[in-house]
């Protein structure tokens, strides 16, 4: 019984790190064309790319916080709350300004702010159960490439 409540929990937390991806799904289909005619920086990967790296670093982050809010009766899990609910809040909101509204000046500064944030989010996770903290260096790897290739975006399209 202990196993299937473990995999529930573990299964709860996957999904809700997916949840961030759900409001530019529609956003990214319907500006394709858009997105296909900007000018892109050097290592720029493939579309197929952002697919696979989006859910697997979700993935991290949901197993991440499976670890931590396992022992949420401790304090430092507690303190993993917030920065863990901004950090999804923050993620949701970037799809939808740069594909959604063509912005990519403000979802360049949103991606910083999400950089500062997912730095505490890492801290805080550490805190409460070192693998959860080291789980989230390719989610920030990541948020440091993307902020690269929105910058490009951004600066060779203005």
């Amino acid at each position: 019984m202990k196993t299937v409540k473990t995999f529930a929990t573990l299964l709860f937390w996957l999904l809700i790190c997916q949840l961030p991806g759900l409001p530019g799904a529609t956003a990214v289909s319907r500006n394709l064309d858009w997105y296909r005619a900007l000018n892109f920086p050097p290592f720029t990967p493939p579309d197929a790319v952002f697919g696979l790296a989006w859910p697997l670093l979700y993935g991290l982050l949901g197993i991440g916080a499976f670890l931590v809010f396992r022992n949420l009766s401790t304090k430092p899990a507690q303190c993993a709350l917030l920065p863990f609910w901004i950090q999804l809040t923050l993620n949701a909101c970037w799809t939808p300004l740069f594909f959604g509204l063509h912005l990519p000046g403000t979802a360049l500064a949103l991606l910083a702010a999400m950089v500062l944030q997912a730095l505490w989010l890492a801290e805080s996770f550490w805190r409460a159960n070192r693998a959860a903290g080291v789980l989230l260096i390719p989610y920030i790897l990541w948020l440091l490439y993307a902020g690269y290739l929105n910058a490009g975006v951004w600066l060779l399209n203005r």
